[in-house]
């Protein structure tokens, strides 16, 4: 039995909190939260994760919990009128098989999957990691100390495990160019579903499975700001929507504005490179190591897949993380790619950066809605 530390306690987190368990190693998980983070976008289960979730033995519950798409979501343009309609059913699947549900939902089901006996730590981080050879010498920031046989960074995109083991963040994380804001809505009120374009930015709403939800897309430069700073975020949030003053786009702005609004997230919409994603007695996987952008539609499936596959992998060299490196990336590298690609087909969709390119891909949605086209997927 190994000891393993996992830094984070979402899908990659708690999918290798299960995976390591499971194959008989002693765990611990801190998380700098108080529980499992609230709201974000609706996510996918898609492809490889597939597999992954039924060897877990939850894929039956989370195809019962999934978010269903009702109808295609209409499409408006700058001035509020309409002017097609989106197939969500369609968009950016990998197979017939791939399942939506929401961040909240999956995040539950995968914490009840957590064997017993894995130790949870909540408001805690780890603070520094040295590398001893016979083991990783972590200490965290509520003053515990221990030693550890692998640390397992699954602390996002800013992840802090990557930061102490490889380096700084823009040695690795690449901006692709948008970023991304998502708000629960108030539900004391009627919100129209659909999404509106204007070149470069995408403003929606949609029913993100537990409630309705504004979502905003921004083609943007890299902008220098704290992420840690929500005030300057909804600053930020505020000037973009400026742009607008059509369809739901005011009231969006209002709750996006809000400090009591739930489930606010904003960041840049990035992608992680790394030639490696084991050093030592430490690893990244899911945003931290390898994140696909939201473009993509492949973060979540990214992360279950790689968790399982560290685990395995790691177990079968028999803990030692150097013998397993060379195979660990030659298995994930091609699926690491393949799933990054899709956020370069998956812009052009959701954010057309032209007049042009948004008049003609609302003509091939009509085209799609009228039966002339047969859906494409990403």
């Amino acid at each position: 039995m190994k000891n393993v530390l996992i830094s984070g306690a979402s899908m990659a987190g708690l999918s290798a909190a299960y995976w390591f368990a499971h194959l008989g190693h002693r765990v611990t998980v801190v998380e700098r939260g108080d529980g499992l983070r609230l709201g974000g976008a609706p996510i996918d289960v898609r492809g490889r994760a597939l597999g992954t979730a039924q060897r877990m033995g939850i894929l039956q519950q989370i195809d019962d919990e999934k978010v269903v798409i009702a109808a295609p979501a209409p499409v408006y343009d700058g001035s509020g009128t309409r002017v097609a309609s989106l197939d969500l059913r369609w968009f950016a699947n990998e197979t017939d098989q791939d399942i939506e549900i929401s961040r909240d939902r999956l995040n539950r089901i995968l914490l009840a999957a957590v064997p017993d006996g894995v130790d949870f730590r909540y408001r805690a981080s780890i603070a520094s990691i040295a590398d001893r050879g016979g083991g990783a010498e972590v200490s965290f920031t509520d003053g515990r100390e221990g030693r550890y046989d692998l640390v397992i960074g699954a602390d996002g995109l800013h992840s802090n495990v990557r930061r102490l083991v490889f380096g700084p963040e823009k040695d690795y994380v690449r901006h692709f160019g948008h970023y991304v804001a998502l708000v629960d809505l108030p539900d004391d009120r009627e919100w129209q579903r659909g999404i509106l374009n204007v070149p470069g930015l995408a403003v929606g709403v949609r029913d993100a499975g537990d409630g309705p939800q504004g979502m905003m897309i921004v083609a943007s430069p890299e902008i220098d700001y704290d992420y840690r700073d929500v005030t300057a975020q909804r600053r930020l949030i505020d000037r973009f929507l400026s742009r607008v003053d059509a369809w739901e786009v005011p009231a969006l702005r209002g709750a996006f504005v809000d400090p009591a609004a739930r489930g606010f997230y904003f960041d840049s919409v990035s992608q992680t490179h790394m030639p490696a994603w084991i050093r030592g007695r430490a690893a990244v996987i899911g945003d931290a190591g390898h994140c696909a952008a939201l473009l993509s539609g492949m973060g979540t499936t990214l992360a279950m897949v790689s968790a399982e596959l560290l685990a395995t992998t790691w177990t079968e060299f028999g803990g030692d993380a150097e013998a397993a490196s060379a195979t660990y990336h030659e298995r994930l590298r091609p699926y690491v790619e393949q799933c990054q690609a899709f956020a370069h087909e998956g812009a052009p969709i959701m954010v057309p950066a032209t007049q042009q390119a948004v008049d003609e891909r609302n003509a091939r949605f009509r085209a799609y809605e009228a039966g002339i086209l047969m859906p494409t997927t990403v």
